[in-house]
């Protein structure tokens, strides 16, 4: 039996050089299992700002993201925290995947955080954005999470390191991606039973 292959999309909150958080995101590129296919995202920043106003003539960066969210089974981020709040890049890109209200682009779409910052481990950021993004219909993975501390160093640009702790902690966070998306793919096709 064929294992199934899952399209997963991923960006950085980060726009900083050496980002610890786009290194973790490097990281699950580099030891995601088979089913996920993981691509980068790296055009997240020329999104406009949040401005409802633009939804009746959405420019073309936008329609391409809601496109790309529609077309993915997944997301991950690398979620950075600055203030006990997720930064503007990573909550402009997610606003924007809430919309339009009546046709959600990151409805039933699987979503996964990474984080690596200072004690809280972006815990605070984590937390604020999986309840907004629940509510609004994604399948928040937040088990286990990825609230690393102090790892800037410990990962290097491309995702490599050495420390098998992190790799443990990304692996497992993957793991449950992969059991949220068998899920999701099983619901979906109950409903199709159903209808």
């Amino acid at each position: 039996m064929t294992t199934p292959s899952f399209r997963v999309i991923a960006f950085s909150g980060s726009l900083r050089t050496g980002s610890s958080n786009t290194a973790l995101v490097r990281l699950a590129q580099r030891i995601a299992p088979p089913e996920l296919q993981i691509e980068w995202i790296d055009w997240v920043d020329q999104l406009p700002w949040m401005n409802p106003d633009l939804e009746e003539h959405p420019p073309e960066t936008l329609l391409r993201w809601w496109q790309t969210l529609r077309e993915c089974d997944a997301l991950i981020v690398g979620m950075p925290e600055y203030n006990w709040n997720p930064t503007p890049l990573a909550k402009n890109a997610l606003d924007w995947a809430t919309r339009p209200p009546d046709d959600r682009a990151i409805a039933d779409t699987v979503v996964a955080f990474l984080g690596s910052g200072g004690r809280g481990g972006t815990a605070k950021a984590q937390e604020n954005l999986s309840v907004i993004l629940g509510y609004m219909g994604a399948t928040m993975v937040v088990d286990p999470p990825v609230q690393l501390s102090f790892v800037a160093d410990k990962v290097d640009a491309d995702g490599s390191t050495d420390d098998q702790s992190i790799i443990d902690a990304v692996a497992a966070k993957l793991a449950a991606v992969v059991t949220a998306l068998h899920e999701r793919a099983a619901r979906h096709e109950a409903e199709a039973l159903d209808s």
